[in-house]
């Protein structure tokens, strides 16, 4: 325990799912933890986990937007003064056949997934390089890496791009000693995956090679690893778990 103990994490999309459960291990690890959404949800998990305010803070801001994401790193830094930590959890998914898919949806998950981690990155990145240190955790995909059922052509290509961003900024960031990772999950139980039916995540997991479900405690775990001092010598790597879905 108290692998980040003092440090300040911030994750994005932090309302629910794996950005909750990354803000409740982050919390039980040491850290003052930032929560982060466009919805207002966030708010509650920072309440839950510190009712007292002192080692959380909400933010409510669109990471598509650049006006809000400065205004959310500024109230970040009135409060705590530093950022160690930034975990890029918000994303969404808008799945639909190639042919079914409009301009509008494509550009949407884009703006979302590509945009917003550029967005927020850029804004950290003067704060790191003043403190001397960093570490961003960028949330990528299992659909990033190959094509899956269910995984459309918008989204695939948006968590891709995830990954490249993390690969170009571990170059460009790392002489400032900002470390840049990313996490692409496969197939995760949370509140989104389990409305649907125990078959399709079946589908989802086909090629799995242990039987256990991902679970959102275990993106947290590699959200820890990747944020802590353990991982002083990792950086431009995207940490697949999946359960063995990519053995070849």
């Amino acid at each position: 325990m108290n692998e980040l103990k003092d440090l300040v994490v911030v994750i994005t999309g932090s309302g629910k799912g794996l950005g909750k459960g990354d803000a409740e291990i982050c919390y039980a690890e040491g850290a003052m933890v930032v929560t982060w959404d466009r919805s207002g949800l966030a708010k509650g998990v920072a309440d839950s986990l510190d009712p007292s305010g002192k080692r959380t803070l909400y933010v409510r801001a669109d990471v598509r937007e650049e006006d809000q994401v400065a205004r959310a790193f500024a109230e970040i830094m009135k409060k705590f003064g530093r950022v160690d930590v930034l975990v890029n959890n918000a994303g969404i998914s808008r799945h639909k056949p190639l042919e079914e898919m409009s301009l509008e949806l494509f550009e949407e998950v884009m703006k979302t997934n590509v945009t917003g981690i550029f967005l927020c990155c850029r804004a950290v990145a003067p704060i790191m390089k003043k403190q001397g240190r960093g570490k961003i955790v960028n949330i990528a995909s299992l659909g990033g890496r190959t094509g899956r059922p269910g995984v459309g052509v918008n989204y695939a290509a948006s968590k891709a791009a995830v990954i490249a961003i993390t690969q170009t900024l571990a170059r460009e960031l790392g002489p400032s000693g900002i470390y840049v990772n990313a996490i692409a999950p496969g197939p995760i139980l949370t509140e989104q995956t389990r409305q649907y039916p125990p078959e399709v995540f079946a589908k989802w997991n086909a090629g799995r090679a242990v039987e256990k479900d991902g679970l959102p405690e275990d993106v947290g775990a590699s959200v820890v690893f990747l944020a802590s001092k353990r991982s002083d010598w990792v950086t431009g790597v995207t940490l697949d778990l999946n359960g063995g879905i990519l053995i070849r």
